[in-house]
């Protein structure tokens, strides 16, 4: 399991296309892809932090969370067994660079 922390860059955040384009890089790779949103000071009543992990390969999940500029993701990668640790990796920079480098070519 790998995990990276990323920011949204482009204007509108993650909408309909973004979301697209995330499930489209994680289906290429036969491993799992977590994510969540990074909550700066926003608890619970038991003083937890509220992280809903969505499935990377559901349109509908990354849509639904809503992310907007300057919000943060954490994408984690999950192999099956730890094995495919490279397949991880790929995932995550390939992701990344979508994210934070190309701005999801907006």
């Amino acid at each position: 399991m790998k995990e990276i922390i990323v920011e949204i860059k482009n204007e509108q955040g993650v909408h309909a296309r973004p979301s697209g384009q995330i499930v489209n890089i994680a289906k290429k790779y036969n491993v799992a892809l977590e994510i969540e949103k990074v909550l700066e000071n926003k608890q619970t009543k038991d003083n937890k932090e509220e992280n809903e992990k969505i499935d990377g390969k559901n349109v509908f999940g990354v849509m639904m969370l809503g992310a907007e500029k300057g919000e943060k993701l954490k994408l984690r990668a999950i192999a099956e067994n730890g094995e495919n640790p490279e397949e991880e990796e790929k995932l995550l920079e390939e992701l990344r660079q979508l994210i934070e480098v190309n701005k999801f070519f907006e």
